[in-house]
This record gives C-alpha cells, structure tokens and sequence, in this order.
C-alpha cells in the first residue's frame, strides 16, 4: 500500500516531465516465436464433455458467477487439474504469496503431464523474485511472457517507478485484462487478479470481487484475444528480461519446493482438498448447469488505442461501456472499486437521468478504498452526482455480510477489511456486464480491458440480487444531500440502529489527510 502510494507520487511528477517525450519501441533484440490456441484441444475430455452442451443452444454461451473467493480459487484448480492440452493465462498481477505460489504449482504441475502452458502478465505490478519466473519458463512446456516491460523484472518498485518517469507515455499503458482458458473449452474471467487478497486469503484486507465461468462461442474469442496479446509487439518473453543462471540441479529443487508447499493443508482454507475433489467429480456435468444466453466479449487492442501518445484517447472497452449504459431504458445498477467521472461520463449519466433512468452505484467508502488517489478525485465529485439524482453507495469496511464473504479464513483476532473490487453493470435487469473494466480515466484512456456483455434476465436477476445486497444499509453507506444545504449526509444501519454522519464515517484521519493531498496533485488522467 506505502509503496504503490510512493510510486504514484513519482508517475505524477513524471506527468511534468513528459511534454516531449518520444516513445521508444520494445526490445526488439528478444526472439518472439508467435504461438496460437491449439487445435488439438477440441479433442480434450473438457472438449467433449462441453461441445454437445454448447450445440444445443445456438450459439449462445452459458455462464456462472463467482461470487466468493474460495469458489473463484476452486475453480480455477479444477481447471488447471482437468487441463489436458492448453492453459492460457493472463493477468495484470501475480504475486509471489500464498496464492500466487499454489497457482504456480498448479500450472507447473499441468505442465510435468504434457499441458502447453503460456502465463501474460503485466511487467509493472507482478511482485515476484526474478528466479521465480525464470525457472518456471525454463520448464520445456512453460512460457511466461511479459506485457509492455520496463527493463525491471521483480519485486522492486523503484528502478520500475524511475523507468516510468524516463519513459512515460508508453510505461504508463498497462494490461488490466484477467483471463484463464483451460482446453479452449471453459474459462474464467472478471475481476480477480492471482494474489492472497482476491481469494478471502489476506489476513488484513480482502477484496469483495467477481468473476465469471465461461463456456461456449464466447471461450474461443477469450483465446483469440489471448492469442492477439501473446503476439503483439507490446509483449516481450520473459527469458530476455529476467535473465538468471542455474543449473537444471537448481531448477528441479525449486520445483520439488513448489510441489512440498501445496502438501501442506495450512496454506489452503479448510476443507479445500475435499471441496476441491467434489468439484472435479461433478465437472462433466457443469455445462448443463450454466445459465445460457447471447454474449459478446469486448476487449482493447493492445497498447489500448492507435496513438500512445495520447492520455485522452478512449479504447474500445469505453465506447463500449458508454453504449451499453446508454442504451438503458429502466435502470442501471453498478458496482465499482473506483469511481472517477470524467465529463464524457458525466454526460452519459446526465441524459439517463433526464429521461428518467435510475442510476445506482455502489463504490468504496474512504475506509474500504485501497486505492486513495482514484477516490480524492471521486470525493470532489460525489456533490454533484448526487445533484443529478444518481444513488450513491459506499462498501463498509466490515459490511454485515463479511462472514459470509470470508467464512473460510483462518481465525485471527480482528478480521480483515473488506474493499470492493468487482466490476460489474446490470442494465434493465437484462444486459450484465462483468469484466476488468472500472468507472476511472486510467480504465478508459490508459490501461487495456476485457469484460463479456451478457444478455439474460436470469442471470441479470441473480446479480442484481447480490448488488442490492451489497447497497443494503447494514453493508454500505448511502450518501444524500444534506437538506440544509450543509454538504453530504452519510445514512447507515450499525448493530440493528440507524446511524448517520456528516464526514467519511470510519475513515482514520491518516487516510483523510492523505486524500486531501492528492487532490492537489495533477493526476486527472491517470488514476
């Protein structure tokens, strides 16, 4: 948290630098052999076991929401454990903790029995020792490749930090997307990222976030823009990058580490071994059970957009999401870790609520947020969406529903605090949208996306369920316009009363002093 503010700091100096700077190309000097789905894998048992499934329903695609974060952990090893052929993965982090660890050994043990594993991480945010890397790319059917590098691979922010600065225009486009694709037949995607905190497994905070599985048309246009990612000049091999010597002795230790750290039951949530065997037992009949409906991936192009160059240049994910809210005749209920509005947005949200469309979003509060400089500039806004009539809400660092979200965590003294992280739309309790993508100037302009457009009152009906969940006043704070005219009023539930406020309720005065910093600072573009 300390290091990612200090690093924001510097790329907000580094916006003062930057008027002329030129953007370099990638290492060009690092081989790229171009790799593709395969083929083959519609022969897998996965395969087979979805494609009659995915025949009966026309072309649509079928779909399971992932709510909490042990599910999202479990289905994610019972793909890795019935992949047969590919495992693609993309990610905007990996850590080197607990989670990131046991997916490490998940992918290096598919690989051991013949699976062809590709892992596309973002070079700025993955928090690894270099070694860790290289060794896993060493393994004859892992290759790891980096997005978009600054030079310095690992965990050291710094050199990172500086090259950002030296380099701006172009270090400043990151890959947000979050993608996992087993056999070219299911896949996941949404909001998780592979850290301890996107799976209820941080002992001080987690994030409340969603993802969804996938099976169906939509799965092969997951792999195509996997495919387009993995091949673009944006993407460099991490074998050019972190470069590190050891013997095949050294790596095969590493690799007996990895498999011994996985035996151990204190490194999962209870009960998982046995959760995650039932899980792979009622796999073959997990198409059947999906809810089924058109679908369309929507996703940017890597490097976001044609001009680089640009901090104001929309992507595709943008238009997308400006279309599809646009196009509401009822309703709009929306949840997002950070909300930024920039007067496009606002225009957006101005003509829905003239025609008479209820808008409510749900965000995080000053206590929740993880991420102060997105919220320093929602803070300023917050006044004037309430002024248009939007419903604001704002996630309680220990909602009334905590328990249920992080039931399996091991016990510790207090528990951990919550921070909303999905990303989720549900338009006229029909149209959902789940996906990387969050209301802020860096997810439209800066950083590339990928969510999946679904059409289906079922599925809308479930998530706008868990929304209203959310916004309920035992779990969030719902902001008004103070009567008197005296600024905002915060309205919650607290031990079964009613309880109200008239500054951010629950925020240390830490967090409030740094806010009120970083209003000053020029960061518009970038949060």
């Amino acid at each position: 948290m300390i290091v990612a503010r200090i690093f924001a700091v510097l790329v907000a100096a580094a916006a003062t630098l930057a008027g002329c700077a030129i953007v370099p190309h990638l290492p060009a000097d690092v081989p790229r052999v171009p790799s593709y789905a395969m083929a083959e894998a519609a022969a897998t048992t996965l395969a087979r076991e979805v494609a009659p499934v995915t025949a009966l329903h026309d072309g649509k695609s079928g779909f399971q929401v992932l709510e909490r974060g042990e599910e999202a952990l479990l289905w994610r090893g019972a793909l890795a454990d019935r992949a047969e052929a590919t495992i693609d993965a993309q990610y905007y982090i990996w850590n080197e903790d607990n989670v990131g660890t046991i997916a490490a050994e998940r992918l290096l043990r598919a690989a051991e029995r013949g699976v062809r594993v590709r892992v596309l991480v973002d070079d700025l945010s993955i928090a690894t020792d270099p070694g860790f890397l290289a060794m896993l790319d060493a393994h004859p059917r892992i290759e790891i490749r980096m997005y978009n590098p600054t030079g310095f691979v690992g965990r050291d922010l710094l050199p990172k930090a500086l090259a950002v600065i030296g380099d701006f225009y172009r270090l400043n486009r990151r890959m947000h997307n979050k993608a996992l694709v087993v056999d070219g037949a299911l896949a996941v995607i949404g909001g998780r990222n592979v850290a301890d905190e996107y799976y209820d497994m941080h002992r001080e905070f987690n994030f409340r976030d969603r993802d969804v599985l996938v099976a169906g048309p939509v799965v092969a246009d997951i792999e195509a823009s996997f495919d387009r990612y993995w091949n673009s000049t944006w993407v460099v091999p991490v074998a050019g990058l972190a470069r590190s010597t050891f013997t095949d002795a050294e790596r095969e230790a590493y690799y007996g580490r990895l498999h011994a750290y996985v035996t151990d039951p204190a490194h999962f949530p209870p009960r998982f071994a046995e959760a995650l065997a039932a899980l792979r037992a009622r796999m073959p009949g997990v198409a059947a059970s999906l809810v089924w409906g058109p679908a369309r991936l929507v996703y940017d192009i890597p490097g976001k957009n044609e001009d680089p160059e640009r901090l104001d240049a929309f992507g595709t994910m943008g238009w997308e999401i400006a279309q599809a809210a646009s196009g509401a005749t009822r309703e709009i209920l929306a949840e997002t870790p950070y909300l930024a509005v920039m007067p496009g947005t606002l225009d957006v949200v101005r003509g829905l609520r003239e025609r008479g469309i209820a808008v409510r979003i749900l965000t995080n509060s000053l206590a929740s947020t993880d991420n102060l400089f997105a919220f320093s500039r929602y803070s300023e806004q917050r006044e004037t969406l309430l002024r248009l009539g939007v419903r604001l809400h704002e996630l309680m660092p220990q909602p009334a529903f905590h328990g249920e979200i992080v039931e399996r965590l091991p016990r510790m003294a207090t528990p951990a605090r919550l921070a909303l992280h999905a990303k989720t739309m549900v338009i006229d309790r029909r149209i959902v949208f789940i996906g990387s993508f969050n209301l802020d100037p860096r997810s439209t302009h800066l950083n590339t996306e990928l969510g999946v457009l679904i059409d289906s009152p079922q599925l809308a009906a479930e998530l706008a369920a868990q929304l209203e969940r959310d916004m309920a006043p035992e779990n969030s704070y719902e902001l008004s316009l103070d009567p008197a005219g005296r600024g905002i009023e915060w309205r919650w539930v607290q031990d079964g009363r009613p309880a109200t406020a008239r500054a951010d309720p629950g925020a240390e005065l830490d967090k409030l002093f740094q806010m009120r910093l970083y209003r000053l600072l020029p960061l518009d573009k970038l949060i």
